[in-house]
């Protein structure tokens, strides 16, 4: 099982062919609440077409969504509070996507934001 990253999500909807061999892959592929918030948010912002909202809440449809419950909270603070002292701050969006995957035993990230969750331990990386 791998988790979408915003990343990805948002290069899917944009037809990225890169994004059609994970897609079309045998793995079970999941998101987070985090990510769809992220997407969302980002059709909002750049004030793109009700049809764009629309391909993407299609998307998620079809797409395990992983809820933000009170062990993925816990879990990203630990990953956030570990990162700040050591003085490799990232963002909160992706300390809640590895929190919530790892509090659910996941560990496999797709992305092509390495830079970030590669800062994290227990996540593995995988780039597309």
């Amino acid at each position: 099982m791998k988790v979408l990253d915003s990343t990805f999500l948002i290069d899917l909807l944009n037809g990225r062919k890169e994004t059609l061999d994970i897609l079309n892959s045998n793995e079970q592929l999941l998101t987070t609440q985090a990510n769809m918030f992220e997407v969302i948010r980002g059709i909002f912002l750049k004030g793109q077409s009700y049809d764009k909202f629309l391909e993407a809440k299609e998307a998620f449809e079809s797409i395990r969504v992983l809820p933000l419950d009170d062990n993925g909270i816990i879990r990203a603070a630990e990953i956030s509070a570990d990162l700040i002292k050591k003085g490799s701050r990232i963002s909160d969006i992706d300390c809640i996507t590895a929190g919530i995957a790892l509090s659910k035993c996941l560990n496999t990230v797709v992305t092509r934001n390495s830079k970030d969750f590669e800062k994290i331990k227990e996540i593995k990386v995988e780039t597309y």
